[in-house]
């Protein structure tokens, strides 16, 4: 069948291996120099790796114990140091490699020599010998199953001199109470020195063993990364790439260092002078093992930071035109390029875990990278199809263009939504040209050759194109292309409709008679039952989210209505357990979150899949929250141990089932009513802590809930019942912090309780009929005037305290905490004032433990701070009259937040900063000092005409601002400032008056 026309002038089209759209990108991207605290450390006072019967790697008395030992005459002690060459410098020289490339020269090797080779690739690779040997190390009593005890005896005896196995060897012989049976195969010491002393004739030592060794027995991963950081010279693959490993799940930091790394080592074929031929391959990256560092280094961005691919897309880009440059052969060349440049295309369209749709754009500027070098090629490199497919991916996970919208305005309410042809210029144009970027990429795939699997015509229904041609609505989706469904392509047809109506159509018209539906198929129905309506306001269209958009079914009769009508979420699922179809554990948990009540979310238990243990489990959890209490535990009677997965769905219906305070709410309620939060408190304690998951922490769940405007936790009146809000997010801080777990969510949530509670008691202050009560008198009390100019650190870093810092070894999260376990206790916080004073030292003390990164020599900017934290304190900050902390943040926005943020700062953006600026001049402006306030608006003015985001706001701004709060906190919160800065100035000039009088 002759394939459907495309236009060649559509500017997504592929045309011969060519993205003509993608900019010529040259500028590559530069992250800010990286050292950890702990690589500082390691640099200055080199730790020892402390061992049974082993002495420092580092120190002279062992470089000299080892070489005393070697046979033969004088061995000179090799340091790694003299690895750490400059990347313009000159190579090895030709003659000690392979020729003519020592990637590419494998064809020509002998046959032994072959052999060998394909061993030191095997070996490059994560290594089952060195993660066995590495666990038996960590806990010499584990359990050696048959396979395990052979890898470790065959490693024993073997006599390689390849890097990695001379490291396991060197491991082996270290572990305490080594188990006989392996310990028994260990060569002699003499044996053992002669192999160092080999190892010593051609450029290593004794002491680079010892340190690779020292680096990778850690169990903790950000500690094996350290140490890995710490000598500033070329380490062996092996190590690159065990530490690397996708089950290494170090923190941001450990992965900025990981990537300066590879930006240095591994953009080119490089490898230091003074190394012999037998261990060249132990440095050079070949394509093959380079697309495996890029697929893990992207892995690892996309679960921490997903602005790093396009840094990774640059490195691929440098690598592939390095291969054309040292490669002597053409035809091998580019057949190398075009591999290095599949695989860094499908590495680099992996997705962030966490957030992959805001990020998905980053995954499009990495693409666009590696595009634009084929395009700039003599001869564009090859596609694949499955970099095609890699490609569909991220774009189905983007916005939808101009274009595309235009389009999704334009469809008929029935179905197939047909697009109206509003005028002429539409009736003429062809209909392809009409098609989402994601349909056309799928037919430039087929014009290169490659026939459509499943999984491109699913690709294909959610860009907006179904299998017979017609149209459905453009879905944006995370739709991985190694996914693989049962009937995917009905349940694709399913989700791409606009409402729940249309799906149950879907689903009760399979693509073939006969098909019974998988639970795929009716997972997309439940996501669209369980949807909510689409918000008017706002200005997405059908396929933009998972919100439902109204059924026109004005022409309907109350029959076909009741008839066209889906099932409820319940029915459904009654349905499904009557049809056999499984609810695992995953939408088991999806289920429990989106649980109206207790009762339903029993039932979803019941007609689950789970094993009986878990239902008791998850029964016994439900039900206890809802039993009548007189006192609330402090600890649970029993630890609980749920999978993670059902304690954070858990958590969040407890949560989410905690009542509201609004009009119709009674003025009492059952105690047992009260108790979800507290509750789920409990579990939350139970609970592990995996920072790896993609949810967000049980514990961040409850401060989230605690931030809601109108939470009730007691039967008390609002400032109390604020009172003790305040009182539990203090305790589930405490909490977050012991486990490590502290975020800046949970920060926002924090802020808000503060105001919360402050709104409410400025509003008892100003509605009281009578004379003011002492509370009310000490609560006014926080908002002084200050008539001296406030001492502003000149500067960038302006939170750092350098009587604090200074002279203290660690990171700046180390010197700050821990916050909350001196924090006074709960009996002494009775008065709305102390409660506030207590609460906001402590959201301080968070904040300059959240804002930074890296160590606190000096500290950066975190990248992790966002525009809607620096609002949301400012507003509490303001809010409880703290301003020289206020002050301080706004140089800090200015100095060290904006210049970090650079490009990423969207107007949206730029328009919280601003209003962050408008919080501070109506409501910290009016007690700070004149000459105060002059020169911080001269500072933001200069930079904001250097091009800087802040802006100095206008009167009639923070007029509009102050007037523009419906519940009227800004507006009471602005008259107990000017009351403030009014008595302020009656008591100076009757200080003025005494003192004339004086004079």
């Amino acid at each position: 069948m002759r394939l459907l026309p495309i236009s060649r002038s559509h500017t997504s089209v592929l045309t011969r291996g060519r993205w003509v759209f993608a900019p010529n990108w040259r500028v590559f991207s530069r992250r800010p120099e990286y050292q950890s605290s702990q690589a500082v450390a390691l640099a200055q006072n080199p730790s020892t790796w402390q061992t049974p019967g082993v002495a420092s790697s580092n120190s002279a008395s062992y470089q000299q114990s080892i070489s005393s030992k070697l046979p033969g005459a004088e061995v000179e002690s090799h340091s790694n140091e003299r690895l750490a060459i400059s990347p313009n410098q000159p190579l090895v020289d030709s003659s000690d490699l392979c020729d003519p490339d020592i990637f590419l020269s494998e064809s020509k090797l002998p046959a032994a020599e072959l052999e060998s080779n394909e061993n030191e690739r095997l070996a490059i690779t994560p290594n089952p010998l060195l993660i066995d040997v590495l666990d038996l190390y960590r806990d010499p009593g584990i359990f050696l199953s048959e396979s395990k005890l052979a890898r470790l005896r065959a490693l024993a005896v073997n006599n390689s001199t390849q890097l990695v196995v001379i490291t396991a060897q060197y491991i082996l012989r270290e572990v305490p109470q080594l188990d006989p049976r392996i310990g028994d195969l260990l060569c002699s010491n003499e044996k053992w020195l002669a192999k160092l002393h080999r190892l010593a004739r051609n450029g290593l030592s004794a002491g680079d063993v010892s340190y690779w060794a020292w680096t990778l027995v850690s169990p903790d991963p950000d500690v094996r990364v350290a140490r890995f950081m710490s000598k500033p010279c070329q380490k062996p693959l092996f190590l690159l790439c065990h530490l690397l490993l996708k089950n290494a799940h170090f923190s941001p930091d450990s992965f900025e260092g990981l990537l300066k790394y590879c930006r240095k080592w591994c953009s080119y074929q490089q490898i230091g002078r003074g190394f012999a031929k037998a261990f060249a391959r132990s440095y050079v990256l070949n394509p093959e093992l380079f697309n495996r560092v890029a697929e893990n280094l992207c892995f690892h961005a996309s679960r921490l930071q997903s602005d790093a691919l396009p840094e990774i897309a640059d490195l691929s880009v440098a690598y592939i035109k390095s291969i054309a440059q040292r490669c002597q052969h053409p035809d091998k060349a580019y057949e190398f390029q075009c591999k290095v440049f599949n695989g860094a295309l499908q590495a680099v369209s992996v997705l962030s875990k966490r957030t992959p749709y805001q990020q998905a754009s980053q995954n499009w500027r990495a693409i666009t990278i590696l595009l634009s070098l084929s395009s700039s090629l003599k001869h564009p490199l090859i596609i694949e199809g499955e970099s095609y497919r890699a490609i569909r991916q991220v774009l189905l996970a983007l916005p939808k263009t101009a274009s595309e919208r235009k389009t999704a305005g334009a469809l008929s309410s029935s179905w197939p939504p047909y697009r109206i042809l509003r005028d002429g210029m539409e009736e003429k144009a062809d209909t392809q040209e009409y098609l989402s970027r994601v349909v056309k990429a799928g037919f430039m795939m087929q014009e290169a050759g490659y026939s459509k699997k499943e999984i491109d015509v699913t690709t294909d229904v959610l860009g907006g194109m179904a299998p017979d041609g017609s149209p459905t609505i453009q879905t944006r989706a995370i739709y991985p292309r190694h996914l693989r469904v049962e009937q995917g392509t009905w349940a694709a047809l399913v989700r791409a409709t606009r409402n729940a109506q249309e799906a149950w159509a879907a689903f009760t018209n399979p693509p073939e008679s006969g098909m019974r539906p998988t639970f795929e198929v009716y997972w997309e129905l439940m996501v669209k039952l369980a949807a909510r309506q689409a918000d008017p306001r706002h200005h997405n269209l059908p396929g933009d989210g998972r919100e439902v958009f109204p059924f026109d079914d004005r022409n309907l009769s109350d029959f076909e209505k009741a008839r066209i009508s889906p099932p409820s979420m319940p029915q459904l699922i009654e349905q499904m357990y009557n049809a056999g179809v499984a609810i695992e554990e995953r939408p088991l948990a999806w289920l429990l979150r989106r649980a109206p009540d207790i009762e339903t979310a029993l039932e979803y238990i019941s007609h689950s899949s789970v094993d009986e243990a878990l239902k008791n489990s998850l029964r016994q959890c439900l039900k206890v929250s809802q039993k009548p209490v007189i006192t609330i535990p402090t600890r649970p009677s029993r630890p609980i141990d749920l999978p993670h997965k059902m304690l954070h769905a858990t958590v969040d219906l407890l949560c989410r089932l905690q009542p509201n305070r609004t009009k119709n709410t009674p003025d009492y309620l059952p105690k047992h009513k009260l108790y979800s939060i507290h509750h789920a408190f409990r579990l939350a304690q139970t609970g592990r802590n995996l920072a790896h998951t993609s949810d967000r922490p049980p514990l961040e769940l409850i401060m989230l809930a605690l931030g809601r405007p109108n939470i009730m936790v007691s039967n008390t009146a609002p400032q109390d019942n604020n009172i003790e809000v305040v009182k539990m997010a203090l305790k589930v801080l405490g909490e977050a912090e012991e486990r490590g777990a502290l975020t800046l969510d949970m920060l926002n949530a924090f802020a808000h309780a503060i105001r919360k509670l402050v709104y409410s008691s400025i509003s008892m202050s100003l509605s009281s009929t009578s004379a003011m009560l002492p509370g009310d008198e000490e609560f006014v009390s926080l908002y002084r005037a200050r008539n001296t100019e406030l001492a502003v650190p000149n500067g960038p870093n302006v939170f750092r305290r350098p009587d604090a810092a200074d002279n203290v070894d660690g990171s700046w999260r180390q010197i700050h905490t821990p916050v909350f376990e001196a924090q006074q206790e709960q009996e002494n916080l009775q008065t709305p004032c102390k409660v506030v004073r207590e609460a906001s030292e402590r959201l301080k003390a968070v904040w300059r433990v959240l804002l930074t990164k890296a160590s606190a020599h000096p500290p950066f900017a975190s990248p992790r701070v966002s525009e809607m934290n620096i609002y949301h304190y400012m507003r509490t900050l303001v809010a409880v009259g703290d301003l020289e902390e206020a002050v301080l943040l706004l140089c800090w926005t200015v100095r060290d937040w904006a210049p970090a943020a650079g490009a990423k700062l969207t107007p949206g953006k730029v328009r919280t900063l601003t209003k962050a600026v408008i919080v501070f001049r109506a409501f910290a402006e009016p007690l700070l000092d004149e000459r105060a306030v002059a020169s911080l608006r001269e500072e933001i003015e200069t930079n904001s005409e250097q091009g800087g985001p802040v802006h100095w706001p206008a009167d009639q701004q923070v007029e509009e601002y102050v007037q523009g709060d419906d519940m009227g906190n800004h507006q009471n919160l602005h008259e107990v400032v000017k009351s403030a800065a009014s008595r302020s100035k009656i008591i100076r000039c009757q200080e003025l008056g005494k003192d004339n009088d004086v004079d």
